[in-house]
């Protein structure tokens, strides 16, 4: 840590005294603001190009992002195990890149005619699999960049600097897609990979990831969902992540928006500002994490941020009245930023470094579940109607979160439970 750092001396900003890490932290951002831009532009050229099957073309997109993230997640964790993370984190940006140029240049040219669809849905696949190679490997790092003292704030800026850089990219993205063609818009968010590809270049930390290249791929991969399984706190929090986002998302997430249209009767507009309320939730979670970092190493914290959000998606499923569901949205937003960094801050604490990629590599593939997620719930939606499908989810993510939290002591612990002794310090090779 540099000494007599600004940040140094504000408990709330601590991580950032690492030079490393403010150079991560910024790529994070960057790429962060440039995500959502780039999947929004994409299904706005959809619209244009193919308007009578948009529908369907947008559906496919969504689902090989989630497909390439469950097959992907596995394999990443697996890679930021085996090889050094710092080369794994610049192989994945500068992928990205050359990934995005030729999705640019299928929007621009359309040189398949409606072909060219299949071949977007291809390198669309590719890409979201070269995040989930990349993600894993960032959260893996973190600990040798500001040590363990201080990722616990690194986790909360991290995830800060996200929820806050989303709302800002989302009115952007409309306005640039109405004053250009969308694959001009596409090909001029690239622009962002000036910044992305230096600031992971100037990263000077070392971290070598610990798995046996004897064992294989496959092998790296059965050994690190054995090591999950058979932690029993570390199984727990992975189980809760994937209930809230299998089970209880689809209902305000999935289904949520015609759910406002059709059952609270808003207009689009008035979906618009009740959208904001997520996201202003998930702001002001971020925000309260990262200066009350200590909280994110608590059992009790994750288990109530966890039960918080379950009990939110039954108010949620039974309200009709538009204030309340107003609240309700808030506190889901809160509630889910809240669990997410909790859970990447226990996991970080209780897991061994060998084992750490592979670990964390499960939280993209949970992610990639719920996205796949989207269509059987859809189904049962269209089928029984919403008024019982959301209710009969909510109540369903309710019981299995008491039923985890109640068989498993750590995740009602304080967070002195989760004081280890560390394994990294800032910048150290293990």
């Amino acid at each position: 840590m540099e000494s007599g750092s600004f940040f140094a001396r504000r408990q709330s900003m601590r991580a950032l005294a690492h030079r490393d890490f403010r150079l991560l932290l910024l790529g994070t951002t960057i790429v962060g603001f440039v995500m959502p831009i780039q999947f929004l532009t994409q299904v706005f050229w959809v619209q244009a190009q193919y308007p009578s099957r948009s529908v369907l073309y947008v559906g496919l997109i969504a689902a090989s992002r989630g497909s390439a993230l469950l097959f992907f997640s596995l394999v990443g964790g697996a890679i930021a195990d085996r090889f050094e993370r710092r080369r794994v984190l610049l192989f994945c940006e500068s992928t990205a890149l050359a990934l995005n140029v030729v999705i640019a240049a299928l929007m621009l040219t359309e040189p398949f005619g409606e072909a060219t669809v299949a071949a977007l849905l291809v390198l669309t696949f590719l890409a979201a699999g070269n995040m989930a190679i990349d993600q894993p490997t960032r959260s893996a790092s973190t600990p040798a960049i500001v040590g363990m003292s201080d990722l616990a704030n690194g986790i909360g800026l991290q995830m800060m600097a996200v929820q806050l850089t989303t709302p800002l990219s989302l009115p952007l993205v409309g306005l640039l897609n109405a004053m250009f063609e969308p694959g001009q818009v596409y090909a001029g968010s690239l622009v962002a990979w000036l910044a992305i590809l230096p600031l992971i270049s100037a990263l000077r930390f070392r971290s070598l990831g610990g798995a046996r290249r004897s064992e294989g791929m496959l092998g790296n991969i059965r050994s690190g969902l054995a090591y999950t399984r058979r932690d029993p706190a570390i199984s727990g929090i992975i189980l809760l992540i994937l209930i809230l986002q299998v089970v209880g998302m689809p209902g305000p997430a999935t289904l949520g928006p015609i759910w406002m249209t059709e059952v609270l009767g808003l207009s689009k507009s008035q979906f618009g500002l009740m959208a904001m309320t997520w996201g202003l939730g998930a702001a002001t979670a971020s925000v309260f994490f990262a200066r009350n970092h200590r909280l994110t190493r608590s059992g009790r914290s994750f288990s109530t941020m966890v039960l918080l959000f379950a009990t939110g998606t039954i108010v949620f499923g039974h309200s009709r009245l538009v204030p309340l569901t107003a609240v309700v949205n808030f506190g889901l937003g809160f509630a889910l930023v809240g669990t997410m960094v909790s859970a990447s801050t226990m996991v970080q604490f209780l897991v061994s470094d060998e084992m750490r990629g592979r670990v964390l590599g499960l939280f993209p593939l949970a992610m990639g579940l719920a996205m796949l997620d989207a269509a059987p719930v859809s189904a049962l939606g269209q089928l029984f109607g919403l008024e019982a499908v959301l209710p009969a989810l909510a109540w369903t993510t309710l019981g299995l979160c008491l039923l985890v939290v109640a068989r498993q002591p750590l995740l009602r612990a304080p967070a002195q439970r989760l004081q280890r002794v560390p394994v990294l310090e800032a910048g150290e090779l293990p």
